[in-house]
Formats: C-alpha cells, sequence, structure tokens
C-alpha cells in the first residue's frame, strides 16, 4: 500500500469519527460538519434558532434572523468537543451589523478539527502526526420586503466559503443559503422563520475522494411574551430536514430575568440541552450544556458584545432630528412671509400709499400676532392715515368729524366689523361725498358683504322650497341686516311672515313665533349698529320663545363676543392653531389644514383671515379631486 492511499485511509476515518460527533449516524459525506450549529444560547435551546435568533451566531441559523438584531455586536464560541474527543475543538466568531433602512449585514467564520492524527507508510512504519481542520466563512445580508402581507417578511442570504484539509491536503468550495421571516402584524410576539440550508451545497475534494454538502431545509416557529417587569419568556420550535438523513425535531424554551439572567432547556434532537447567560450593560456571557451518548457532554462558552447605539434609538433620533428640520423649515417660512410683508408694508409706507401698508401689516400680525415691529407700525400707520386725512380738508368742523368717522371706521375694518365699518363711512360720504378713500374702504366691504348676501339667499331659497319657513325667513332677515335696502329680502321676509301665519294652527305658538321673528328682526339692527348689550337682551327674550332658534343663537355667540375680547389665552391658542394649520397648507394636506383653521373659527368666529384660508384650501382641495377624476 503506498503512502498516498494510506494518507486517505486515514481522512476517510477522522471524517467518519467527526461526523460521528457532530451529524448523524449513517449520514457521513451529506451534511455539514458545523450541524452542531453556532453560540452557547442556542446550542442550550436545542439549536431551534431559525425564527428568534437575534445574536450574530443567527447567520448559521437563517441569514435573514440579521435583522432581528437590534445593536451591532460580536460574538465569540468556543467548544472542547466531548469528554471522549478532548483534542477536538469547535469554534464561531460572528459579527453583526444592522442598519435604518438599508439592511443588516453579518460576517462569521465557523472552524473544526483536531490534531494528533497518527501517518504511516505501506510498511505500517509511523512517519509522525497530521492535523485535520475544516472551516467555513460566511458572509450574510437581510432586508425587510417593502410591503405587508398581513404582517412584516424578512429575507436574507448568505455566501459560504468551505475548505477542508487534513495534512498535505486541502480544498475549498463554495456555497449558498437563503431565509425568511415572517411577523403576524395581529399577534404580536409570534415569528416563523425558513432557512434552505446549503441551497447550494460546497463541494470539495481531497486528492480522488469529492463530498458535496446537502441542502437542509429548516422551519421554525418562536414565541415571546415581554412581562411588566421587563422579563420576557420565549418558546420556539423547529425542525431540519436533510436532503438524504432523517429529520431532527428541536425545543427550547428561554426565560430571560429583567435582562440580567437567562435560563434556558432544550431538546436537540437526540439528547436534552440546557444553559445560562448573564448580562451586564453590553456584555453579555452565555454557558451550554449538551451530550451524546457514544462521545460524552460538552459545555459551549460564548462571549458576545453590543456596540454602539441600537436600530431602534438610531431611528428615533433620526425621527426626531426630521421633525425638528420641519418645525425649523415651517419656523422659517412664516418667518419669511411675515418680513416679507413687513418689508412691502415699509414700502407702500415709504410711497405714500399708507391702506396698503396697512392691509400688509394686518397680514403680518395673523401669521404672527404677537410682533412687536409690526404691531408698532400698524399704531403709527393709524395716526398717519389719519394725519393725512386732516390735510386733506380744508375745513376745521369737517376735519373733526371726518377724522372722528374716518378713525372709528379703520378701527372697525381692522377688527372685521364690516357692518359698523360701512356706517362710519357713509357718515364721512355724507360730510364730505368726495372722499376717494371712504369709497374705496366702502368698496372693499361690499365685496366681502355680497358674498355673504348670496349665501343667504341661497339658504333662505332653499329651505322655503323645503318648507322650512322659519329657517328661510331667518336667512332673509339676515340679508336685510346686511343690506337693509334689499328689496327682494324685504319681500320674502314678508311673504313668509304671511305664509307662517296662514299655516298656523295654534294662535298663541304663531303668536309666540311671530313675537321671535319680531325681536329677532330688532335684534339684528342693534347688531348692525354696534348695540350689543341690547342686542344681547332681545336674542335672549327670542330663545325663551323660541329655544331652537338657531341663528338667534349663533347671533347672541357674536354680539358676547364683541363685547368680551379675546383673553390673552385664546389669542396664544389662535396663534398655534394657525401655525399648525399652515403646516399642513405648505405640506398640501388641505383638509387637514381646513380642520384646524375651523377651531379658530369657533373661539374667533369673525376672523375674516381665516376664512379666507379655508377658502383658498378648499379651491386647492377641488383642484385635486377634479385632477383626479380627470
Amino acid at each position: 500500500m503506498t503512502k498516498k492511499k494510506l494518507t486517505i485511509i486515514i481522512l476517510i476515518v477522522v471524517l467518519a469519527a467527526c461526523e460521528n460527533v457532530l451529524a448523524e449516524v449513517g449520514v457521513g459525506g451529506t451534511r455539514s460538519v458545523f450541524t452542531l450549529g453556532a453560540g452557547s444560547r442556542a446550542i442550550s435551546m436545542g439549536g431551534a434558532f431559525s425564527a428568534i435568533g437575534d445574536d450574530p451566531s443567527v447567520i448559521y441559523y437563517n441569514p435573514a434572523g440579521l435583522r432581528l438584531n437590534k445593536y451591532p455586536g460580536i460574538m465569540g464560541n468556543h467548544i472542547q468537543l466531548f469528554s471522549g474527543f478532548s483534542g477536538a475543538s469547535y469554534d464561531f466568531l460572528g459579527a453583526v451589523y444592522p442598519t435604518i433602512s438599508s439592511g443588516s449585514f453579518g460576517i462569521g467564520i465557523m472552524t473544526t478539527g483536531t490534531g494528533g492524527i497518527r501517518e504511516f507508510d505501506e510498511f505500517s512504519n509511523e512517519l509522525g502526526e497530521i492535523s485535520y481542520r475544516e472551516s467555513q466563512a460566511i458572509l450574510a445580508y437581510a432586508f425587510d420586503v417593502p410591503f405587508e402581507l398581513f404582517g412584516k417578511i424578512t429575507l436574507g442570504t448568505s455566501i459560504k466559503i468551505l475548505n477542508q484539509s487534513i495534512g498535505d491536503y486541502s480544498d475549498t468550495g463554495t456555497g449558498m443559503d437563503v431565509g425568511i421571516l415572517y411577523s403576524l402584524s395581529y399577534l404580536k410576539g409570534l415569528v416563523m422563520g425558513c432557512n434552505i440550508q446549503d441551497l447550494v451545497g460546497a463541494e470539495t475534494k481531497l486528492v480522488s475522494l469529492s463530498e458535496r454538502v446537502d441542502r437542509t431545509l429548516m422551519l421554525g416557529a418562536g414565541y415571546s411574551y415581554e412581562f411588566q417587569d421587563g422579563s420576557a419568556l420565549t418558546v420556539s420550535a423547529q425542525v431540519d430536514m436533510p436532503e438524504r438523513a432523517d429529520n431532527d425535531i428541536r425545543f427550547g424554551i428561554e426565560y430571560d430575568l429583567k435582562n440580567i439572567i437567562s435560563f434556558r432547556v432544550g431538546f436537540d434532537s437526540e439528547q436534552i440541552t440546557a444553559g445560562i447567560g448573564f448580562s451586564w450593560q453590553e456584555y453579555t456571557a452565555d454557558y451550554g450544556y449538551f451530550s451524546r451518548e457514544e462521545a460524552g457532554s460538552s459545555h459551549p462558552v460564548s462571549i458576545s458584545v453590543n456596540l454602539g447605539e441600537s436600530v431602534e434609538r438610531k431611528r428615533e433620533a433620526l425621527k426626531a432630528l426630521r421633525k425638528a428640520e420641519e418645525e425649523r423649515y415651517l419656523q422659517q417660512v412664516l418667518s419669511d412671509r411675515l418680513k416679507n410683508h413687513l418689508q412691502k408694508a415699509k414700502s407702500f409706507r415709504e410711497n405714500g400709499e399708507l391702506e396698503k401698508a396697512y392691509d400688509e401689516l394686518k397680514i403680518a400680525l395673523e401669521y404672527d400676532p404677537s410682533d412687536e415691529e409690526a404691531s408698532r407700525l400698524v399704531s403709527l400707520l393709524e395716526d398717519e392715515i389719519v394725519k393725512q386725512q386732516q390735510q386733506e380738508i380744508e375745513s376745521v368742523e369737517k376735519r373733526v368729524l371726518v377724522n372722528r368717522h374716518f378713525k372709528l371706521g379703520l378701527g372697525y375694518y381692522g377688527n372685521n366689523e364690516y357692518l359698523l365699518s360701512k356706517g362710519e363711512w357713509n357718515s364721512l360720504l355724507e360730510i364730505d361725498p368726495g372722499n376717494t378713500k371712504a369709497k374705496e374702504y366702502i368698496k372693499k366691504i361690499e365685496e366681502k358683504l355680497s358674498g355673504q348676501i348670496i349665501r343667504h339667499r341661497k339658504n333662505a331659497v332653499d329651505f322655503e322650497k323645503e318648507g322650512k319657513l322659519a329657517a328661510a325667513l331667518d336667512e332673509w332677515n339676515m340679508i336685510r341686516a346686511l343690506d337693509p335696502e334689499n328689496r327682494e329680502a324685504e319681500e320674502g321676509s314678508q311673504r313668509l311672515k304671511e305664509r307662517l301665519q296662514a299655516l298656523s294652527i295654534n294662535f298663541d305658538s304663531a303668536k309666540r313665533k311671530l313675537r321671535a321673528i319680531d325681536l329677532f328682526e330688532k335684534a339684528l339692527n342693534n347688531f348692525s349698529i354696534g348695540n350689543y348689550s341690547q342686542a344681547t337682551d332681545l336674542l335672549g327674550r327670542v330663545l325663551q320663545i323660541q329655544p331652537d332658534h338657531k341663528e338667534a343663537r349663533k347671533l347672541l355667540d357674536r354680539a358676547r363676543r364683541r363685547m368680551t375680547p379675546l383673553a390673552k389665552e385664546e389669542k396664544e391658542e389662535i396663534r398655534i392653531l394657525y401655525i399648525e394649520g399652515m403646516k399642513y397648507f405648505t405640506q398640501r394636506k388641505y383638509k387637514s389644514a381646513v380642520e384646524i383653521w375651523n377651531k379658530i373659527l369657533k373661539i374667533d368666529p369673525d376672523n375674516e383671515s381665516i376664512k379666507k384660508n379655508i377658502e383658498e384650501a378648499g379651491k386647492r382641495l377641488e383642484m385635486i379631486n377634479s385632477g383626479e377624476k380627470d
């Protein structure tokens, strides 16, 4: 027998011995010698780790499990194999690096072997000792699928480079694993995993002996439950289905006491396994135990370290940073708009266009009611506008009266009290018919009031068609309050009064209703001229007669609001709601902006600026909806 042949025989004997120790009996050459697994924690749980693995050792059990690792970390694992094979060792070194949105990366190396193998020549002369070593390097990657199917899906794959060597002979082959994890969204804590190990099996050849690692299908499931005190209980099960060997059934249970100490027990298809782990800050030490009837027991030991911040912490920090950037951007937008309107106001003021400057300052104060410069300029402009009028009026008597009406009209206009403002401008025109500024303000007010009259007229017509005569009469009366000379409103009011009288079955009820209508008309007239106290008293009497009179209740709220200026807290709330609405508006979330701004109208129903914003948002929303239909 030649020296070469004798070495091959020794190789076969050694491989058979290792597979006796590390794999199934009777399947030598078909399964990897690394079926023992990796990591003391996983081994002590019977190797049922394909669905729950969340440390670097999962690179062996299921590459998709890399996404369960919350921290970047490294792990080292050493096993002195069995009491009957004290010269054989089994080692694992792995590292994992999870990212926020680019998946998770892993790298590892596994090695096993022994020395002290005696070599003989064909004459049985001992030539010395040789060693056997089998190693595999693993490069893995995992990512979350960007869609959900009743739960979260994670895919992973790994490339394995296998090297076998004995004495002077060695060879290298390449293999690949593919894995998947599935977490149910409606059952928190339940995870299912599948790993096709050695989907492409590494093939090596030592001299004339060629071996290919057969594929193994690993199917597993695990469930974790977290207690309120920070402890957790994890159970897992797994079945390994080798291509040319019997199936392995594995189970594992772990109880983690407040992330300080962990107790584990399992079954690795042959014997009971057990283990314990200790954690302190970012360090973890694990010890395991398993045995084989033929070879004795072994005691895996692992050390792992978490490096840096967790993915959740990084994600929260990134989210907070983006939110802060959005807030800064919004504040900058509002600040720029405020500065732009202030600059326009100053420019108009320098050119003598005081009314335009005043309008720009009103808009600026809507962006930030607390802006001192805008408030100061408003006060200055009011005085300057009055002074400008004083210079244009020659008569001292006319100047006094005109100034009085002009200042009152300007003040009412600034507070959006358009009827009172119009009354002052009309009084001014009686004194000075050629006053162009009063005419301009009246034109502006009539444009604002015409829209309200159109809405009330439509409501009146619709209510009358529906037979809601009292509601229709209220709408005509609202028009008469806005435009006392409106002939159509006067005729509609008279017509509905007559119909209500004709349709009334109960004379007393009809009398009270007509009385409520008359009182409401008087209340409208008093409200229009600014006599809010009298209007409040009349509206209270209307509600005593007709408690369900909606327009009377609305007008009563408005009158009380006019009698009670906005409190500082209400102004601050309006400012906050306005900024929040603008945030949605700039993000094109117009529906949300309208909902926020409607809250302002509940506090300040006559806020004309907010009504404009709501109208603009509504138009943009209609344009978007129209585009979708097209």
